[in-house]
Order: C-alpha cells, then structure tokens, then sequence
C-alpha cells in the first residue's frame, strides 16, 4: 500500500472515531431539558435515540465489532427505578473475547415521561433480546447485574435481526406500581395514546423516524 493510500485509510478512520464520538455526545445533549409538553419531549426523545442508534452503528463499523444500543429493564426493588426504559447507552464487544463488553458512553435519559414501550416494539418485529450489565462499567454480569434489553448490530454495520426491520417504539407513560405493587410504566392513559413515535431499524443498518401514530399501532 502507499503511503497516501495508507494516510486516506487513517484519516477515515479518525473520521469515523470523531462521526461516532459526536452522534452519541449529541444524544446528550438533546435530553438536557425536561420542560415541554408531551410532544415536544417526545420529539426530543425520538432524535435522541436516533443519535444514539447511529452512535451504536458507527462503533459496530469503527471497532469491526457487535455493538448494542441498550436499554435499562430492571424492575428489580434494588434496581434504579428512574432509569426504568428511558436510560440508553452504547457498548461493543471485544473482538478477540467474546462476551467481554465494553461501554461507548456513559448512557443517556430519555425526557422524563417518555419511555421506551417493550411491548409495542415487540409486536412490530423486535426480538426481546435482554442481557445483564454492570454498565458502564466493563464486562457484563452474566449472574448479577441490572437487566437491559438491546438491539444490536454486526460488525459490518447491519442489524442483527432475523426479521427484515426491527421497531423501536417510544410512548409517553406513567411509572407506577403495578397491580401487583411493584413499579411499572403505565401507558394506559387515554389522554396520552396518541403521544408515541417510534425508529425503524433496518436490515441494512439505516433507520427511519416514524412520526405518524397511526403507523406504530
């Protein structure tokens, strides 16, 4: 290879570093005010998790590695219940040790009230997929750890999913006990049915903004 050859392949390479470092820095930066109507946070909400899905993509390709965006899922009494789905991050997985996970942020929160709703983005092709993760620390914890459900992404860049798309479903809701008295988030209110956006992931690693609450039903 020459030299110039190797000095465009290293500058891409540093572009790629700076491309991932902001998208998910970015998603940050959208969650920085809680105020506004529904709307308007879950219009936040949904750029957020379209930065940090990017973000999520871009250190699949950087470290030729899986990555996954996650989300937090523990309804356990020890867990952090304010993270309960609206706390996001980034890892990606050690090529050479498979199951040693590393964190590619420190995580983000969703506006308060939005959430990520499970069941929903289940029903339009999700796979439920969960892990344990001590995150941001290093490492799951295969035994312990808060649960997080994840998407995730091949090394290439493209989704790992056997479906052709994969939704991931935002809503604004309640946290609440549920009937069994134990906290849950609510998406039950009448008033707030309609306060819902969702991203597509595709098959190819591109995603697409839904908007339209007609669409995500």
């Amino acid at each position: 290879m020459s030299s110039v050859s190797r000095k465009a392949a290293f500058t891409l390479i540093e572009l790629l570093v700076v491309i991932s470092i902001i998208l998910i820095a970015t998603s940050i930066l959208f969650v920085g005010s809680g105020g506004g109507s529904d709307g308007v946070k879950l219009s936040s909400a949904q750029r957020t998790v379209s930065s940090i899905a990017q973000g999520a993509r871009g250190q699949a390709l950087l470290k030729d590695a899986t990555a996954r965006l996650i989300v937090y899922a523990d309804t356990n009494t020890s867990g952090d219940h304010d993270k309960l789905l609206r706390f996001f991050g980034v890892i990606y997985e050690d090529p050479d040790i498979p199951g040693q996970w590393f964190a590619a942020s420190q995580g983000s929160y969703l506006p308060e009230g939005i959430y990520f709703d499970p069941d929903l983005s289940a029903n339009k092709g999700w796979s439920r997929a969960t892990m344990n993760l001590e995150y941001p620390r290093q490492s799951p914890q295969p035994e312990g750890g808060p649960q997080y459900y994840y998407y995730e992404f091949n090394p290439n860049g493209t989704m790992a999913t056997g479906f052709e798309n994969s939704w991931l479903v935002l809503r604004a809701g309640t946290l609440r006990p549920d009937s069994s008295g134990e906290l849950a988030v609510n998406f039950d209110d009448e008033d707030k049915e309609n306060v819902k956006a969702a991203l597509i992931f595709r098959r190819v690693g591109s995603t697409t903004q839904v908007s339209d609450p007609a669409e995500i039903n």
